[in-house]
């Protein structure tokens, strides 16, 4: 048990290593964020097209389909902190050309596309090793707190990021929205740098990094528990998540607003996400986890339905902080579960195949969603993939039930 007061969050933040990587992270969340309302929003004002929302959040997400399990294998094998370091560096300076070209108004819709895309690659190789890390953090106890002040740290970005975008956006010009991104990139990629990690992981084997790839899948697909955990969450992402990309059309096209409406509904999911997250960090516990995890993703699929079904600002607005709540809920404790029960040799390559499923899903999502939206209006596409998630959620619970013992088992 984590003791009283802020419980489990106490007890992470007293790792050095811990402070300094969440440091790093915020940062680099928030700007994330801020980047992200600032391609949504340009991608709007130069197309008017949800198709164009959905293919600019494909460029950015579905490169981590092909190369995220390369990320997951180069990360075990070279070292965690070498592979997010250099990364984020490398993102920093994709971030910076970017601004030149929004500054010197030469980027066309084309060329936006093509470094939203340069982006998510390197973003594949970033993102297991900044997950996989975590674990080296903190100890094994802690493990879940740490996660879940990560996961309400990156959803409290969700909440503040978006605020300080819209702010940018209408009184200093897009631009500069997207030169925050890239110095958030450079403070981050510096913080990861001072991290004194001694254990650098690799595999075990010297085989071939296709031979290491087959294996991460191999024991994703042969461990029940992982499988069964990994199933709901992709089902969520790709049904659920693309909410997000979808926002400036229920902005423009349902409540008739503009950036400062955008920022609104991102900051109610944000804020709601950013205290399911410190929820689970205070828990910092692993028992009861599956059962968290079906029960809040239940929530935020009928959350979702609302939202998509009414037309009313505060209702809306109301609707997205429970799904924001449960969604975050529900994806910090399946990351939690994989990462207790991973074998840790094989830890980057697993947690790599969770953060396709979490960035590449919304990517397939919002490509059919806006795709049909085009044709029916946003809402329609959005309330059926409420729906079809809840069935699918009666499906895969029986199963991710049973598994539960073997998955919050501690000490092992």
């Amino acid at each position: 048990m984590a003791g009283a007061g802020f419980g489990g969050i106490t007890k992470a933040f007293e790792s050095r290593n811990f402070r300094v990587y969440w440091i790093g992270n915020l940062t680099h969340t928030i700007t994330v964020w801020v980047n992200r309302m600032a391609i949504a929003w340009l991608t709007w004002e130069i197309t008017h097209s949800t198709t164009w929302l959905g293919i600019m959040a494909a460029a950015n997400m579905l490169p981590s389909i092909v190369l995220g399990p390369l990320g997951g294998v180069t990360a075990d094998r070279f070292g965690h902190r070498f592979q997010l370091v250099t990364a984020t560096y490398i993102g920093g300076g994709i971030a910076a050309l970017m601004t030149v070209l929004v500054a010197l108004d030469k980027v066309s819709i084309g060329w936006l596309a093509f470094l939203v895309a340069l982006t998510g690659v390197i973003r594949a190789f970033n993102v297991p090793a900044r997950t996989a890390m975590v674990s080296n953090l903190v100890e094994r106890q802690y493990l879940s707190s740490a996660i879940g002040i990560n996961s309400a740290s990156f959803h409290g970005g969700n909440f503040v990021g978006p605020v300080i975008g819209g702010l940018l956006i209408n009184y200093f010009g897009i631009s500069l929205a997207f030169l925050a991104y890239a110095a958030g990139e450079f403070i981050a990629a510096t913080s990861f740098l001072m991290l004194k990690i001694n254990v650098v992981q690799r595999s075990s084997k010297g085989g071939s990094l296709l031979a290491d790839l087959v294996e991460g899948f191999r024991y994703t697909w042969n461990h029940s528990g992982i499988f069964a955990v990994l199933s709901l969450s992709l089902v969520s992402a790709i049904l659920i998540n693309p909410y997000i990309e979808m926002l400036p059309a229920f902005v423009s096209k349902v409540y008739r607003m503009d950036a400062e409406g955008l920022a609104w509904l991102t900051a109610s999911t944000g804020g709601g996400a950013m205290v399911g997250g410190l929820w689970i960090a205070r828990r910092g516990r692993l028992d009861g986890l599956v059962r968290i995890q079906l029960v809040t993703l239940a929530l935020a699929y009928v959350s979702i339905f609302i939202f998509a079904w009414t037309d009313r600002m505060p209702l809306a607005m109301a609707a997205l902080a429970v799904a924001g709540f449960s969604l975050v809920a529900a994806q910090t404790s399946a990351s939690t579960l994989v990462q207790n029960a991973v074998d840790p040799r094989l830890r980057a390559r697993v947690v790599s195949l969770n953060g396709v499923i979490i960035v590449s899903g919304p990517a397939i999502g919002a490509l059919l969603i806006g795709a049909i939206a085009e044709r029916t209006g946003v809402q329609a596409p959005v309330m059926a993939a409420a729906v079809i998630a809840l069935a699918c959620l009666a499906l895969l619970a029986p199963k991710s039930a049973q598994t539960a013992a073997a998955l919050e088992q501690e000490g092992k």
